[in-house]
This record gives C-alpha cells, sequence and structure tokens, in this order.
C-alpha cells in the first residue's frame, strides 16, 4: 500500500459513521489516519490493517490479538478502543480500529531534547508501571515498552504534572498462550529487548520490567544503553548489565539495578515498581518523593523514619511489635498517673 493511495483515502466513511480526515502515520501492520466521528462529532484514531493477502500469517494472528486485547483491556494509562469493524476498499478488505486520538508526543521525541528531570521520570515510571501492573494482571506481557510507545500529555491529572498512555499491543502476549513465531525469533525493538528475549527463552511479565529499566534508565541520562545495529544492541545486553550512574542517587541506582537483573525473577513487579517510584519501596510507603530531597524528607517525616528503622529489622511483625510495646507502655504510664494523682488528692485530705 503506498502513501499516495492511504491519502487519497481521506473523506471515506466507515460503517456509515467514521469519516477519514488525513493520514498521521504508518508503519508495517498498516496506517492510521485521524477521523471524525458523525455520530457524536469527536474526533477519532483509525487504524487501518493492511489487506489479508499483503501480511504474513504471523501478522494476521497479531492483527486479530491486537484487536483482541484492546477490547479487553480499560486503564488510564493505555488508550481505549471505541469500535472495530472491516471496510471493504478497491484492493480488498481491510479490519480497521477506531481509538481515542492522541496527538501528544512521543517520549523518543521528547527525548532528542535531553533528558528528563528525576521527578519527570519518576511520574511516568509510576504511570507506565501501574499501567504494565493493569495488563499483567490479565495475564498479558506487552513485550515492546519503548520511548516510541509511550505518549506524553502536559495537561496534569490524578496527582501527577503530566499524563502518560502506553500504546502499541501488535506484539503483545498471553502468558499462557501459543507462540507466534518459530523458537528463536526475536519480537521486540532491540534497544529494549531483555535477556531473555534476546537467548530465545521464555518470557514473563519480568520482560516487561526489564524493558521500563532501559527506558528510565535512558529518560535520566539522555543515552541509550544499548545502540548499535539490531544485532549489536541484542548481543549486548548478553555480555554485559547496563551502567546505572552512581551519580543518579542511591535510590535510583538500586530500583534500576534490580529492574534490569539478568535473573528474571530478582527483578520487581510492575506494582513494587510504581509503589517505589512513587516514594515507597517494597516494604515502606509513604509521601516521600525520589529525588534529592528524598533524604531530607525522610528524616523530617517522623512516621516514614519510625517505619524505615523498624522495617529494617526483615519485616512489619517488629513493627507490629514496637507498636504494641508502646501502647501497653502508654498504658502502664497512664495508669501510674492516675494513681499518683488519687494519691496525692487522699494524702491531702487527711491532713
Amino acid at each position: 500500500m503506498s502513501l499516495a493511495t492511504d491519502s487519497a483515502r481521506a473523506e471515506t466513511v466507515l460503517a456509515g459513521r467514521y469519516r477519514l480526515v488525513k493520514l498521521i502515520g504508518t508503519g508495517g501492520m498498516g496506517s492510521v489516519y485521524e477521523a471524525r466521528d458523525e455520530h457524536t462529532y469527536r474526533a477519532v484514531a483509525v487504524k487501518m490493517f493492511a489487506t489479508p493477502e499483503r501480511m504474513s500469517t504471523a501478522d494476521r494472528v497479531r492483527q486479530e490479538r491486537e484487536i483482541r486485547l484492546l477490547s479487553m483491556l480499560s486503564h488510564p494509562g493505555l488508550i481505549p478502543l471505541y469500535d472495530a469493524g472491516t471496510h471493504e476498499f478497491e484492493d480488498g478488505p481491510h479490519r480497521y480500529i477506531v481509538m481515542e486520538l492522541i496527538k501528544d508526543a512521543t517520549l523518543l521525541r521528547r527525548l532528542a531534547e535531553g533528558p528528563l528531570h528525576n521527578y519527570e521520570v519518576a511520574d511516568l515510571g509510576a504511570q507506565i508501571a501501574d499501567a504494565l501492573a493493569y495488563v499483567h494482571s490479565r495475564g498479558i506481557v506487552h513485550r515492546d515498552v519503548k520511548p516510541a510507545n509511550i505518549l506524553l500529555n502536559d495537561e496534569a491529572a490524578s496527582g501527577f504534572v503530566r499524563t502518560v498512555k502506553l500504546t502499541d499491543f501488535g506484539v503483545a502476549h498471553f502468558v499462557d498462550g501459543s507462540r507466534l513465531t518459530n523458537d528463536g525469533t526475536i519480537i521486540g525493538t532491540a534497544a529494549y529487548l531483555s535477556p531473555e528475549q534476546v537467548a530465545g527463552e521464555p518470557i514473563s511479565y519480568a520482560t516487561d520490567v526489564y524493558s521500563l529499566g532501559l527506558v528510565l534508565l535512558e529518560s535520566l541520562t539522555g543515552d541509550q544503553e544499548y545502540s548499535g545495529t539490531v544485532i549489536e544492541a541484542a548481543l549486548a545486553r548478553l555480555r554485559h548489565d547496563p551502567e546505572v550512574p552512581e551519580s543518579l542517587g542511591r535510590e535510583w541506582h538500586e530500583l534500576l539495578r534490580l529492574m534490569t537483573h539478568r535473573d528474571p525473577s530478582r527483578r520487581p513487579t510492575a506494582v513494587a515498581v510504581a509503589r517505589a517510584l512513587r516514594g515507597g519501596s517494597t516494604q515502606v510507603t509513604g509521601p516521600v518523593p525520589l529525588g534529592p530531597d528524598r533524604t531530607v524528607a525522610q528524616r523530617e517525616h517522623k512516621m516514614h523514619r519510625a517505619a524505615r528503622r523498624h522495617a529494617r529489622r526483615g519485616t512489619f511483625v517488629a513493627t507490629r511489635r514496637w507498636r504494641r510495646r508502646n501502647t501497653v507502655a502508654a498504658g502502664v504510664a497512664t495508669i501510674g498517673v492516675l494513681l499518683a494523682c488519687v494519691a496525692s488528692y487522699v494524702i491531702g485530705a487527711l491532713h
């Protein structure tokens, strides 16, 4: 399908409802149009897939899988699916999906201007980790978490300075589903693949956590950790782990090292990552930011400081024991004060 053909399809009306306005993007699986819903008068995005004859069997499976996935997912960090259907063009039938129109820039374009502030990275990382946690709870691995698939909106929402959405589930994978390719075939973007993807080993939710770790590292430093050709980028991670600069601070260093650990079982879950980026950890949560002021905030926040001190003993069992002991001590002290007051009153009355 040529660009001229795509552009010529403007003003076509799909399902008697969606009028294509202009072509806004093309890719290997099809084209994306800005369209107008003539029933609700809102702008929407229409992703038009290629005809079945132009796609391989694996491409057709991925197409239907993306439609199926988007129809069953609903989360603030994901682009909602409004409708789906098939339209007959001159060259044959084309499947399409109708989604929310997002005109915001991608993280890839934003990183071309340089690294982000660590608070910005914590914000966007927490939102993407939230979206991944939701996706993982549905038994799905995204498999292609990268800056080009992360959209940034400068409008604040839900307590965040800007809102972030994760896109493109074309290569997503059901954990309990069948493989779409033969063993050994790599699916994903080379610069953000996990070691198990490169090695052709089974993937899990930890695969997305690894990719997100590389995205956050690049957002902080402004440099892509594994660059070069596809083969060079893919094989580099098998030779060495990502280099996380000490200058990022202890909290960032520890979190990113865990997220990009070569052993998937050692990586935190997406839920734990979101919690850490909001200022907590896998043991302690609290209103403490992740950044240069974190130590000061912890020192000034007495409740958080006490929780951290006792949680370091291993579990919250010690914390609960400490609270019970303080409650008992406070009760004994109160009774002692009351008895002293009564004794003083009695002695005074006798005299």
